[in-house]
Order: structure tokens, then C-alpha cells, then sequence
């Protein structure tokens, strides 16, 4: 929820009738520019019943220090992600201060290009006076925009992730160091000014009730039904070594066990799987349903609630696929960077990334057909499920950590058609999912700036969000795509 906000002069020789018309006009199509692109609007103005005050000779914009007060305490109370306060003209900054000290919310400072009023002279004296004041951190660190309703837009997608984020817990089943990678450790208590909690469970929860459903009777239908479902709306090829009907059943009675853990722990922003080598070499099988079907909006059960899945216990990589998800509503994408050169960055998770990616359509049918399940090449048993991403530009991004200090690195990416030349010079992890994106660098400058050997993306262009993102959070962001950006930040 976005709380919109339109303060006015409160000086009684200055009332205005023409001013306060055209505030209300702005104030209202700023309202309707936003529920247009499906934010939900909380209303101050409507709140405080100022749409009637014109016709009684009282001002449209807040002009008390007792309304602007209330406002915060509205705001406060409803628990608004942010708020967009309305400086079309001017007004006395200290109403501005009042309202952000009570409501404690990241706040953006608007105002148009119109000529006509004096909403420049408002924005730099409210936002310079924020500064002074500092009465909190989202005073402080305010945000300023003229004439550019989209970019309010991206600020608004981002408080809203921001929020959701920090509201919620990521799930992870096994906890990292996976495989001896240090970069997926973290500074967890620190992670908590951005991340509500993080909930670690040994993955012996899973093989668990996975064991139990394949051994009880009744609940071995579950896992049937499943199977039957799969096999049917994907290709699978099996084989006598790695992918059995018996290890496909496992996967499925993993994945089915993941779902269940999961509605067991509420409110959950992603979900990470260590797998290895717990599941892939002890238990049996790699976990791969997971991070396939999770991120993903229909299974064999019908339609589903899509949650991003990451693998390996990446906490860092998890929050970006989660920040992604919540910025553009769409399923992210979750691998490895497994081939680098001059031109293209390859990703290729090591087993399944979302099945969205298949096909990238909105159709979960069409994506399950473009899907082959087929024998692992790696671990003691199980499948991969192969497809290769269509070209489309996507937003890539990644948080990092360098000396102690988090970095979010993000670009906008143009796919790229994977060629049959391309198809037969791949031999290891042939059989993973593989997408294709234009190296925004070269190949020495690319991984020189990679701070993980995982990366997350989401179709669309949500650059602009990610900046807000980084500012919101107290971290650089670092555009991949600009040199001296990279430069700059990583020293590289």
C-alpha cells in the first residue's frame, strides 16, 4: 500500500481557490496513475475528508500542523510501505517533517513541471529541511522527483518489495556452507534490516516425510497421482542408471515434502535446498523438483502460489530472486554461471531452474511441454529437467558481499537464441536448464565484478527499481553495464 499525501500554504491570506482546484486535479491524477497500474492507494487527503473542503472555503492540502501530524499516525497505522507526499506548490516544510517523524516510512517528495506553481521551490525547501531535521532515517534519506510519474512508479514497486521482504522469512532446508563456498555464508543478524527471518531446517525434515510417503499406502497415491501427471505433461526419458521410474517417484516425494514444510512455517518470502550432498549422494536423489516447481504456478495438485526457489542454501541469492519476484510479479529464474566469454553470459542451474522459463509463457501448460526430465549427471541418481530460455531482455541481479560490505550488482540483459553450435560444444550439465544473455562487459571484467557463482533474473526492465532498492537498503548498487560504475564500487 502506497499512502499519497498533498500538503498545501497554510497561511490564511494566501487560500486560493484556483490553487486549490489544481492541487486537488494533481493530487487526483497522481491517485489514479498509480491504482492504474494496480498499487493499492491509501487516500490521505480523502482520509481526512479534504475533497468537500474547497466548496467550504478550507484548503484541499494538509495546512495544520494537527492534520499533518494525524496523517503520519494514519500512515503509521496502516502500515503503509511508503508515502508520496504531493508538493505541487508551497507549503511549510515543518508540516512535511511532522508528518514523516510520526510516520516512520520511506517518503518520496513530488512535484510536476508545471510552471504555474511554485512546486520546485517546495521540494528543494521541504527536502533540505528533511535533511536538516533528520528526525529519522527515511527523513534522511528521502527521495526527490519532478515530472516523471514512471520513476514514481519504480520508487513504488521498490518500497513495496522492500516491505514485503522485510515482513517476511526465507525458508532454507539444510543450511550453507555448501560444498566449502564461503560466499554463501552470511552476516545473518545483519540480513535482518532487510530480510524479517530466516527459518533453517535440517534436510532430514524432508527425507522424512518424504520416506513416509512412499512407504504408507494411502499416502503413496499422492506421489502416483503426481507421477502419472508429470510424465504426461512433460517428455521423460528414462534410463537404467540415473533416471528410474523409482527415483523420479523419490524426487517427487522431496518435492512434496518440500510443500508440506513450507505451509508449515507462514509467511515465506523463497525457499533454498542445500541438497548436496545430503540429497544428491546420501539420500539418493538431487532435490530438482524444487527449484522448478516452486517458482512456478501449476503442479499435478493444480494451480499454485509461486515462491521463489534457490539451491546450494544461497542466502544471498535468494533475496535477489525474492526482491526480483516481488518488483515484476514473475517467476524468477535461479543458476550458475557456467560459461563466460566476450559476448555471452551462460546460466545453467545445476538441475532445474522455474519451468516458467521453458517457454516464458503465461501458459503453464505450454512450458511443461517444452520440458524433458532425463537422467542427472550428477549425484547418485535422478533428473534434470532440460529446456533452453527464448531470447527476451531481462533484469539480472545479485547481492554481494565484498570486505564485510553488501553491494547489489544488477543489469538489464538481452537474451540470446542458444545455436546448435552453441548446443554441441556443451557436454558437462548438457541436460540442465541453459539461458543465454549478452555479456554486458567482457569476459575479464565479468568475472572479475561476480561476487557468487549464482545469479537471478526476471523478464522486463526493472533497473530503476533496483537503484531505489539499494538506496532503501543502505547499500551501492552497481550496474554491471557501466564500467566505471564497476570500476568505481568494486575496484575491478
Amino acid at each position: 500500500m502506497i499512502a499519497v499525501i498533498t500538503f498545501t500554504d497554510p497561511r490564511p491570506t494566501a487560500l486560493s481557490a484556483e490553487r486549490e482546484k489544481a492541487l486537488m486535479e494533481k493530487h487526483v491524477r497522481l491517485v489514479e496513475e498509480l491504482r492504474k497500474a494496480g498499487f493499492e492507494v491509501f487516500d490521505i487527503n480523502d482520509e481526512l475528508r479534504k475533497y468537500g473542503a474547497i466548496n467550504e472555503g478550507r484548503n484541499f492540502g494538509i495546512d495544520s500542523m494537527e492534520e499533518a501530524m494525524e496523517a503520519g499516525r494514519l500512515i503509521a497505522g496502516k502500515g503503509a510501505s511508503g508515502i508520496i507526499a504531493g508538493l505541487w506548490h508551497w507549503t511549510e516544510s515543518n508540516l512535511v517533517t511532522a508528518m514523516a517523524r510520526e510516520a516512520k516510512r520511506p517518503l518520496l517528495l513530488y512535484a510536476d513541471d508545471d510552471l504555474a506553481w511554485a512546486g520546485t521551490t517546495c521540494v528543494t525547501s521541504v527536502g533540505a529541511s528533511l535533511w536538516e531535521s533528520a528526525v529519522n532515517e527515511y527523513a534522511l534519506n528521502h527521495v526527490r522527483l519532478k515530472g516523471d510519474v514512471e520513476k514514481v512508479k519504480a520508487w513504488a514497486r521498490a518500497v513495496e518489495a522492500v516491505d514485503k521482504l522485510s515482513k517476511k522469512s526465507i525458508l532454507l532446508w539444510g543450511a550453507p556452507y555448501t560444498l566449502g563456498m564461503e560466499h554463501l555464508m552470511d552476516d545473518l543478524p545483519r540480513l535482518k534490516r532487510i530480510v524479517g527471518d530466516f527459518i533453517m531446517l535440517d534436510q532430514y525434515v524432508l527425507v522424512k516425510k518424504a520416506d513416509k510417503m512412499l512407504s504408507d499406502e494411502h499416502l503413496r497415491v499422492r506421489v502416483e497421482e503426481f507421477y502419472n501427471w508429470l510424465t504426461e505433461k512433460t517428455t521423460v526419458k528414462f534410463d537404467d542408471l540415473m533416471l528410474t521410474p523409482e527415483a523420479l517417484r523419490r524426487q517427487i516425494a522431496l518435492y512434496l515434502a518440500a510443500k508440506e514444510s513450507w505451509k508449515e512455517h507462514g509467511e515465506i518470502s523463497a525457499v533454498s535446498i542445500k541438497c548436496q550432498p545430503e540429497l544428491s549422494e546420501i539420500y539418493g536423489v538431487t532435490a530438482c523438483l524444487i527449484p522448478a516447481l516452486f517458482p512456478f504456478n501449476l503442479d499435478a495438485e493444480g494451480g499454485k502460489e509461486v515462491v521463489p526457489a534457490t539451491c546450494e542454501g544461497d542466502i544471498k541469492g535468494t533475496i535477489s530472486s525474492a526482491l526480483l519476484f516481488y518488483l515484476s510479479g514473475k517467476p524468477p529464474l535461479f543458476g550458475d554461471i557456467k560459461y563466460v566469454d566476450d559476448d555471452i553470459v551462460m546460466i545453467a542451474n545445476c538441475g532445474a531452474s522455474s519451468l516458467y522459463y521453458a517457454r516464458l509463457s503465461e501458459n503453464p501448460e505450454e512450458n511443461l511441454r517444452a520440458t524433458t526430465v532425463q537422467g542427472q549427471c550428477q549425484g547418485a541418481s535422478g533428473g534434470a529437467l532440460t529446456y533452453r530460455t527464448p531470447r527476451a531482455a531481462f533484469t539480472v541481479a545479485r547481492l554481494i558481499r565484498k570486505g564485510g560490505e553488501y553491494r547489489l550488482l544488477y543489469f538489464l540483459a538481452e537474451g540470446v537464441e542458444i545455436t546448435e553450435e552453441m548446443e554441441s560444444k556443451l557436454k558437462w550439465g548438457r541436460q540442465w536448464p541453459h539461458t543465454a544473455i549478452k555479456n554486458p562487459l567482457d569476459k575479464e571484467g565479468f568475472i572479475s565484478a561476480m561476487g557468487a557463482n549464482h545469479l537471478s533474473l526476471v523478464p522486463g526492465d526493472y533497473t530503476e527499481e533496483l537503484r531505489f532498492v539499494a538506496r532503501l537498503w543502505g547499500v551501492k548498487a552497481v550496474n554491471l553495464e557501466d564500467r566505471a560504475e564497476v570500476k568505481g564500487v568494486l575496484g575491478v
